[in-house]
């Protein structure tokens, strides 16, 4: 019988370990996101009269069916007339929100990874190692989450490897996605209870513009010509002297879904061919359809971020959904009684 078998809150530097399982006032709730979040604890508590008080900072592990699932610390607690608490706690990538100013050389998102890591001062261990080579950057005023997310975009644009961080209870890894492929499939008749799945264009550009501002020098005039300017005159003189040059990419779905304009802004001294590769780039990646699947399935702990599993949903099949290995995005897994209920998001389209 599946049911919590640890679950345990000590402040740091005290002798005693709460053992808490026996004042959970409502279900658990645990959520693991793929996109740089940290792993997040919610439960509540009633009050005892033992002297017993949850504390932010208090470290926090809980197990389920003698298997290990989280390990943090509380960062919230809220406390009402019922005499309950309401505690949020979270595992060590909260760290990652840290921010810092870094220069990094030449190097891999590996060792990128490590240093953050280091600085933020959690266990960590690389698990999939990435061999490639990214460009020098200075990274000023960003959280360590920020400045890796744009390391790991550049490797998978140049790899094809998406890699993404995990809290393995405590310890902070660096995987690549996916991480298993699980053999048993998830839907019909197999673990789903129920779905919901959308398509949606209403952040999609399919018409992208890099503009590019040029402003002409002025020219000097003499200390006998100087002439006062009314903000009229000055507001002509800078439009004047300002040219916008503009490459501009189309997509293939205009005819279909009309025109879905962005603009960005190229950098000074860009030429027409980085404006024209930015213009691609910013394409590729904003000109999709945003596809959403959320399945509520009776779930198993392999049933986080990173891992893939087959789906097979009969009724699907008809909008172009059929069988196949889906990517597990963000997992809401609820522990009440003996039952361990999910909500997953999965990745429908690379």
């Amino acid at each position: 019988m599946m049911t919590v078998t640890m679950f345990t809150i000590k402040t740091p530097g005290a002798k005693s370990t709460w053992d808490v399982r026996d004042i959970l006032e409502s279900e658990i709730k645990w959520t693991t996101d793929i996109d740089f979040a940290a792993g997040e604890l919610t439960f509540k508590l009633v009050e005892v009269d033992e002297g017993f008080t949850p504390k932010n900072g208090d470290e926090v592990r809980f197990c389920w069916d003698h298997k290990k699932v989280f390990r943090g610390k509380i960062f919230k607690f809220d406390y009402d007339q019922s005499e309950v608490f309401s505690i949020t706690a979270y595992d060590n990538l909260r760290y990652f929100k840290n921010q810092d100013s870094l220069i990094w050389p030449v190097s891999t998102i590996s060792q990128r990874f490590t240093k953050a890591a280091k600085l933020a001062g959690v266990p960590h261990k690389v698990v999939d190692k990435s061999t490639h080579k990214l460009v020098a950057e200075v990274c000023d005023s960003k959280s360590y989450f920020d400045m890796l997310k744009d390391s790991f975009k550049a490797t998978r644009r140049a790899t094809g490897h998406r890699y993404f961080l995990y809290c393995n209870y405590g310890t902070v890894e660096l995987r690549r996605a996916p991480f298993k492929r699980m053999k048993y499939y998830m839907g019909d008749g197999s673990y789903l209870t129920g779905f919901s799945y959308s398509r949606s264009i209403e952040d999609v550009a399919n018409v992208v513009r890099v503009v590019r501002t040029d402003k002409k020098k002025k020219q000097q005039t003499s200390s006998t010509s100087k002439v006062k300017l009314t903000s009229a005159q000055k507001k002509a003189a800078e439009v004047k002297n300002t040219k916008l040059t503009a490459i501009t990419k189309k997509g293939n779905s205009v005819e279909r879904w009309g025109k879905l304009q962005v603009v960005e802004k190229a950098k000074d001294k860009a030429n027409a061919a980085q404006m024209k590769a930015k213009a691609a780039s910013i394409l590729k990646s904003k000109g999709k359809q945003a596809h959403t699947l959320k399945l509520d399935v009776l779930a198993t702990l392999n049933m986080i971020p990173g891992n893939e599993y087959p789906v097979k949903i009969k009724s699907l099949k008809d909008i172009g959904v059929g069988t196949k290995y889906l990517l597990i995005t963000k997992a809401t897994h609820t522990f009440s009684g003996t039952t361990d209920q999910a909500e997953l998001e999965m990745k429908v389209r690379w």
